[in-house]
């Protein structure tokens, strides 16, 4: 009984954070309106459970159906495209995470709690490997947490905003021919050069029975990558078994909007259930550096980002996202909520993840 009062306040909560975030324009309503109305309630001492893995792995296998649903062989001339910004990600990668070590260490116990609190890597894989190296594992938690929160709160407000003011620049110039090219992206249209053909997606005549085993080829593909312990393993295992199916077999469908939209909402609820008092009084304590590593993780972001834009001339939402040093699933989620080129940011965030996952247990050992 009381685990379905649980499961009804989560809900509650969750639908009004979404229907709040929502009438108020805020970007990615679907995210951020149950992250931060749970993520309150959570800190005000609301205590309630936090998502068990079996849901958490379920929520990113849908996603990576969706995503994976959008990728047919017509997409994939693009892939060539993200050569140079892949390198751009993993080298620096490597050196903003080597800089905010120095940094952080300022004000940690020593040097491999400030590595695996400035690594942008997930918080349960930079926790255990705290855990290896006896660092200061609440320490390198709260890092952890500070950056995702701050990277799924302050990046897609960024972004649109900049977006925005693009979007106003190219009206301005009505000399220019409509659809005006620059460097393959089409700049009246905001979302780039993938952007057109995900909304130009057809619906197919398939039936629900035709379609439902493609599904269960993504389906298999996320659980062998999560049995794997691959990083973002649900996401990327669905997306790339369900992409490979369509590309051999020239399959092109929408996957259904409202599953999409229940499993934004599950992905919001589960980053704020993981809000608890202890972490509010973990960043009092450290408020000054958490303030500053805020504030690099943003500058940071938006010189990446700005940077690929001008190698790439991609719309600012997808650089940003691309470039965003939060979760893998997380930007994802957001980059589908944006309409944003899902394909280009998961294989560049991949990039980074693996950066992280491979370059740091080998580092680790020269930091203790």
């Amino acid at each position: 009984m009381l685990f379905l009062l649980d499961l009804g306040l989560m809900i509650g909560l969750a639908v009004a954070g979404y229907g709040l975030f929502r009438k108020i324009n805020f970007p990615a309503p679907s995210i951020m309106g149950p992250m931060m109305i749970l993520g309150i309630y959570q800190v005000l001492g609301g205590g309630l459970p936090e998502f068990s893995l079996t849901i958490v792995n379920i929520l990113q296998i849908v996603i990576g159906l969706s995503l994976g649903a959008r990728i047919n062989d017509q997409k994939l001339a693009d892939l060539g495209k993200v050569l140079r910004p892949s390198l751009v990600i993993a080298v620096w990668t490597l050196l903003s995470t080597f800089g905010m070590t120095f940094i952080i260490h300022q004000f940690t116990p020593n040097m491999a709690t400030a590595l695996f609190a400035a690594a942008p890597g997930g918080i349960s894989e930079m926790t255990v490997l705290a855990l290896v190296y006896d660092a200061a594992v609440p320490i390198v938690s709260t890092y952890q947490f500070v950056r995702l929160v701050v990277i799924i709160s302050v990046v897609p407000l960024i972004a649109r905003w900049l977006q925005g003011r693009q979007k106003s620049k190219d009206l301005a110039v009505d000399q220019e021919p409509a659809g005006a090219v620059l460097g393959g992206a089409d700049l009246e249209d905001p979302q780039g050069p993938e952007s057109k053909t995900a909304q130009e997606q057809p619906v197919s005549a398939l039936t629900t029975w035709q379609i439902l085993p493609l599904y269960l080829i993504g389906t298999l593909g996320g659980l062998l990558l999560l049995a794997l312990n691959f990083p973002g393993g649900g996401v990327i295992g669905a997306m790339a078994a369900l992409a490979i199916t369509n590309v051999l077999f020239k399959k092109q469908y929408k996957f259904p909007n409202s599953v999409m939209q229940i499993a934004l909402l599950g992905i919001g609820m589960s980053i704020g259930l993981e809000f608890s008092p202890e972490i509010v009084r973990t960043i009092r304590e450290m408020l000054l550096p958490i303030v500053g590593f805020s504030l690099l993780i943003v500058l940071s972001n938006l010189a990446v980002g700005w940077y690929i834009r001008h190698l790439t001339h991609w719309d600012m939402i997808t650089c940003l996202l691309s470039s965003a040093p939060g979760g893998l699933n997380q930007m994802l989620v957001v980059a589908e909520e944006m309409k944003a080129d899902s394909l280009t940011i998961s294989i560049l965030q991949l990039v980074r993840l693996l950066i992280i996952i491979i370059c740091i247990p080998l580092l680790a050992p020269f930091f203790v």
